[in-house]
């Protein structure tokens, strides 16, 4: 909500600057009253990503010391990749002691600073396990006790290697973003254990009840957002056909993320559901389309964070079944 805030703040700066020169260096000679005196035009200035085509530079600004100041203080605040960490071991002994080289030294450091932050984080994914476990429950009832504890015992350990892999990305934020469900981080490693300890007809009614769950969920987050859409746009019935329609076809699990807008309300707008931006821009009209495009520059993903798409999809259960533990 500060870019607009921050942006203002370094034309600013750049102004002053460049006036505080000019006054702080006397002039050669006396100003000749007919000699033309440059006027330096307010320029604003607009710094936008483009979710189809990737990053779209700042436009060049062409005006002396004006324009190359500008474009070297935006070249500066640029995001730099980092390089990817290595995965976290989930077994925290593995880290060892802090090594005596610096450049390792800082890596170790930033490992633990990793897995505290995951300690907190993985209250959030405890309930996304529940419901992992109930769905287990309702469809492979003959699991036996032993079997039971180890299922239990590997989704508490996916819970972790989520909650670490959450972290990571957290703190990382220059590393190559990657698609992460943590659902299914979670429900993946279940699904292997649980498999050889029932029946085949069992594991395929499970399997069946993942699929009718995945498609209802598709089904409420296409709805959701061709609403979303409709208050904002006020779209045609033609329009909320086509979208929802294409919508439908080229469906990405990763679009559930609908389904975890709590209301957040950025720069008076709500987030922009522009990660499926081909299935809506084609649909609109000219106007339409101007107001969708100041729509994704105040509260698209390229500003609320790629994080939104980090989505459990619905909050799960708070409690397991007694069955777990007996």
């Amino acid at each position: 909500m500060t870019q607009p805030f921050i942006l203002q703040w370094i034309v600013v700066s750049v102004v002053t600057a460049a006036a505080a020169t000019a006054w702080a260096e006397p002039p050669a000679k006396a100003p000749v009253a007919d000699e033309p005196v440059e006027v330096f035009e307010a320029a604003e200035v607009e710094v936008w990503v483009d979710q189809e085509n990737g990053p779209v530079p700042a436009p060049a600004i062409e005006r002396g010391l004006f324009g190359a100041g500008l474009r070297a203080i935006f070249d500066a605040i640029a995001p730099v990749p980092q390089p990817a960490l290595p995965p976290i071991p989930a077994d925290e002994a593995e880290d060892g002691e802090m090594p005596k080289d610096p450049a390792q030294a800082q890596l170790w450091q930033q490992r633990k600073q990793i897995r505290q932050q995951a300690k907190h984080l993985e209250q959030l994914f405890q309930p996304v396990l529940r419901t992992e476990l109930e769905m287990i429950r309702q469809t492979c009832g003959t699991l036996a006790p032993e079997s039971r504890q180890r299922v239990l015992a590997v989704g508490k350990a996916a819970v972790t290697q989520t909650a670490l892999e959450f972290a990571t990305r957290q703190m990382l934020g220059g590393q190559p973003r990657r698609p992460f469900d943590a659902r299914r981080s979670i429900q993946e490693p279940l699904a292997k254990e649980v498999e050889p300890q029932v029946s085949a007809a069992e594991f395929a009614a499970y399997q069946r009840e993942q699929r009718l769950r995945s498609e209802r969920r598709g089904e409420a987050a296409r709805v959701a957002i061709v609403a979303k859409l409709d208050r904002q746009l006020d779209l045609t019935a033609v329009q909320r056909g086509a979208i929802e329609s294409d919508l439908e076809q080229r469906w990405d699990d990763a679009w559930l993320r609908e389904l975890d807008d709590q209301g957040v309300v950025m720069n008076n707008y709500r987030p922009a559901p522009d990660y499926a931006n081909g299935c809506i821009e084609p649909h609109l009209d000219e106007s339409q389309q101007a107001e969708w495009q100041r729509w994704r520059r105040a509260a698209g993903i390229a500003v609320v964070g790629v994080h939104a798409g980090w989505n459990f999809d619905g909050q799960g259960l708070h409690q397991e079944d007694d069955w777990w533990t007996k």
